[in-house]
């Protein structure tokens, strides 16, 4: 004999939560047929149970939206932060070298005064040097003259070889000894001053090395700074200079870097998409939080429907006793 199958012997009035909830249930239909279990309360648990599945099922499908979305962004955000990285390293080992050409530069200046002054004093020497073997040659007119007169006069008190005639001689041999290290002295002498001219005008202001070393400059613009940033400037949406999402428009010449890279438009245009990827990032965390917080209330409601549907399942509470 099943436990539902009886008799009302009296009227017995419901308790108030079991009125409330049957009235509940029954509101506006009138029509309806009872529910197949007898019971309302736990029907319209069921219903009830049936409905937030259905909520939390779409609570979890958008879950996993936002955050497949968000390990997108996340994963195109690092890659823009790591091209920016690598142009801001670029730009710093620009900025390097401009500081090496700037040293180089000032030691250059004061070698290049070093070496006007090296040629200016070659050539002191070299006129002094001149003016030197300028003496010897007036010495040696003395001494021929000198000779040729003795030779003239021809005194016995002269005799070549004896006497005073041996001092002359012996002068007159040494003033050829130093008079034959002309020559050599001379050649020498060219030799360096055209070492110090050539060295002196490789290092010139107007071509030589400084030259080079300035053209280095021009081209690295290292006048130019960027003050610890580039100037705000007005803010541009990505698909005003984008082709398909996080992709620059390829004109066949992007990128075009020019020193320096932190005032290059391209630098803006990486720094700006890097931004808006950032700011969706954070965008997109705190969107994932919510529909967290809400699929995590829905699954709070899932489970204490499924407690006290399991409690108060008639298949289970009414069943016979075996």
């Amino acid at each position: 004999m099943l436990i539902l199958s009886y008799k009302n012997c009296e009227i017995v009035e419901w308790e108030p939560k079991v009125k409330e909830c049957c009235e509940k249930r029954n509101q506006g239909k009138p029509d309806e047929p009872p529910p197949p279990t007898g019971d309302c309360c736990y029907d319209g648990w069921m219903e009830e149970y049936n409905e937030v599945t259905a909520q939390l099922n779409a609570a979890d499908k958008e879950v996993a939206s936002v955050t497949g979305h968000l390990n997108y962004i996340k994963t195109q955000r690092d890659f823009w932060g790591v091209w920016y990285e690598e142009l801001t390293k670029i730009d710093d080992s620009a900025r390097k070298i401009c500081h090496q050409l700037e040293i180089l530069i000032h030691h250059l200046h004061r070698i290049e005064k070093n070496s006007r002054l090296t040629v200016k004093s070659i050539q002191i020497l070299y006129c002094m040097i001149r003016d030197f073997y300028m003496q010897l040659d007036l010495l040696k007119r003395k001494y021929d003259a000198l000779i040729a007169c003795i030779q003239c006069i021809n005194n016995p008190a002269l005799p070549a070889g004896q006497g005073i005639r041996l001092v002359i001689e012996d002068y007159g041999k040494k003033l050829d000894a130093l008079i034959a290290t002309r020559d050599g002295l001379l050649d020498a002498f060219i030799a360096v001053i055209d070492l110090a001219n050539r060295l002196d005008k490789n290092l010139g202001h107007h071509f030589g090395l400084h030259t080079v070393l300035q053209e280095w400059k021009k081209a690295f613009h290292c006048e130019e700074h960027c003050y610890g940033g580039r100037v705000e400037k007005e803010h541009r949406h990505r698909h005003h200079h984008v082709q398909g999402e996080g992709q620059i428009e390829d004109i066949g010449l992007t990128p075009m870097l020019q020193f320096p890279i932190c005032d290059s438009e391209y630098y803006d245009e990486i720094s700006d998409i890097f931004d808006e990827d950032s700011e969706l990032v954070d965008e997109l965390n705190t969107q994932l939080l919510e529909v967290t917080k809400e699929r995590d209330k829905f699954k709070a409601w899932k489970d204490g429907l499924d407690a006290v549907i399991k409690a108060v399942d008639p298949a289970t509470r009414c069943a016979p006793a075996k």
